[in-house]
């Protein structure tokens, strides 16, 4: 017959407990709430709790809203903050589906890259933002002050180190070429209202962007002479080759294997490819030579 020490089971049990204890700690703190957000800090309290969702979300940034709900909103929360004759502070907190929309909002909404804040950020004297993980930050002041400044610093600082998790920059990003891609020129994108961003490709879903596709739309240039690569990772070749039918249709139905590089009526050139499941193609080329250089480098990456 087995028999139990008493004190063993005990210590066992209040172990077990305490592990468990542990493990939920982690779970709990691998999403960031808002409840995170100080009640009061420097001269500054709380005036207003932001609790917004894709269903609402019109509510509180009509006109706005839809770069959000594009990259999969789940819900945007923060706080508005005042003091005695202080100008007022904003901090806004969009979760999004997962990193990649995290990402990328923040490549529509920068124009350089920094690194003072999360995983990519940019800061203006009245405004701040950055991405991390899941989420996309907007800290902002209504006047630029001293105070203010401080204020949107600390509150950008403390959101930073309350979010626990990080992601990956899409990997379709890492196919573009550095060699002459304008500075933050690209954004990263699955929903095809954003296929004309830069350049007018098409007025309809030509290439059957959906959110199961990663695209990236860049620049490369000077601003007087610039060309535009278009990269999509689709999931799997079939989709890759539809696409691939439907813009050469559109722009370069003449060309070839043989041949691809076309000249277009506006003088400009075009190529289009496909490799596996990626699509590439190059608009606006300045020249055969350019355009044959920034195809190279890109077939070179993928």
């Amino acid at each position: 017959m087995l028999i139990l020490d008493f004190d063993v089971m005990r210590t066992f049990c209040l172990l077990s407990l305490l592990l468990f204890g542990m493990n939920l700690s982690a779970t709990i703190q691998e999403k960031f709430s808002a409840t995170q957000l100080p009640e009061q800090f420097m001269d500054y309290h709380v005036t207003d709790r932001l609790n917004y969702t894709d269903k609402n979300l019109f509510d509180y940034i009509d006109g706005g809203a839809e770069l959000y709900l594009s990259y999969g909103l789940v819900s945007m929360t923060g706080c508005k903050y005042n003091g005695d004759s202080l100008p007022q502070v904003t901090v806004e907190i969009y979760e999004m589906t997962d990193s990649k929309n995290a990402y990328g909002v923040y490549t529509q909404s920068r124009d350089k890259e920094e690194l003072n804040y999360g995983q990519g950020s940019q800061s203006f004297p009245d405004f701040i933002l950055f991405w991390k993980g899941p989420y996309f930050v907007i800290v902002n002041t209504q006047e630029v002050t001293p105070e203010s400044q401080k204020a949107i610093q600390y509150l950008a600082k403390l959101v930073d180190e309350a979010i626990p998790e990080t992601g990956n920059i899409p990997a379709v990003v890492n196919l573009l070429p550095k060699e002459d891609l304008a500075p933050a020129g690209f954004l990263y994108f699955h929903h095809y209202i954003w296929l004309n961003a830069y350049f007018f490709i098409a007025d309809y879903n030509i290439i059957n962007i959906a959110e199961q596709t990663d695209a990236v739309l860049a620049k490369y240039g000077d601003a007087d002479a610039r060309s535009y690569l278009l990269l999509v990772e689709y999931p799997n070749e079939e989709k890759a080759i539809e696409a691939y039918r439907q813009l050469k249709s559109k722009y370069a139905p003449e060309s070839t294997p043989d041949n691809p590089f076309v000249q277009l009526e506006d003088k400009t050139w075009f190529i289009i490819w496909m490799k596996g499941n990626k699509l590439g193609a190059i608009f606006n080329g300045v020249s055969q030579k350019k355009t044959e250089e920034l195809y190279q480098f890109t077939l070179n990456n993928m």
